[in-house]
């Protein structure tokens, strides 16, 4: 998460200025959007645990098996669209 975070950072700082979301929001979009990509990747490093985990105890299972089943990540990103695109960003009074 932290490699794609920083990756992405100069382009959403630049989109961020353009459209005036705040700092402190696009780190947020960026960190919530990098967990939920790398939930859902078959090769990212949470599939890849739980199916050795599953291999470890004996069960086989594909990463295309378990996709269909994540619920957070899908629940993430539904929460984050609603978040983004429907509740406005409070305005500090300082």
């Amino acid at each position: 998460n932290t490699v794609a975070i920083v990756m992405a950072n100069p382009i959403a700082s630049e989109m961020a200025k353009d459209f005036g979301v705040t700092p402190r929001k696009t780190a947020s979009i960026l960190d919530t959007f990098s967990c939920i990509f790398q939930g859902v990747l078959p090769y990212g490093a949470q599939i890849l645990v739980a199916l050795s985990v599953v291999n470890t105890l004996g069960y086989e299972l594909t990463a295309f098996q378990v996709i269909r089943n994540l619920f957070y990540p899908m629940m993430l990103l539904i929460s984050s669209l609603i978040f983004i695109f429907f509740i406005p960003e409070k305005k500090n009074k300082a």
